[in-house]
């Protein structure tokens, strides 16, 4: 398996990149902080304006939103497994 973060070499920090619900995980220690960049569930199909140009504002399958329930369940997991590494 390929790390999926990084850790400074006097292991004040460490950078991590994934999937929070396997990521989390993986670390045995509590976190200072936590800079999260979740999917916002905007993928629609809606436009917007970029450099005069209309662009599609889809991201990908990733942040295609579902439900009202499922993106709320989505958002209180992820955030509840911060929640416990703080």
């Amino acid at each position: 398996m390929v790390q999926s973060y990084y850790k400074s070499s006097n292991n004040d920090f460490v950078i991590a990149n994934g999937d929070c619900f396997k990521l989390l995980n993986e670390f045995d220690f509590k976190f200072d902080m936590i800079f999260a960049d979740p999917p916002y569930f905007l993928s629609n199909g809606g436009i917007s304006l970029q450099s005069g140009k209309v662009v599609c504002v889809d991201k990908g399958e990733w942040d295609k939103g579902k439900s009202q329930e499922d993106m709320m369940a989505f958002n209180m997991e992820w955030l509840r497994l911060c929640r416990d590494k703080l």
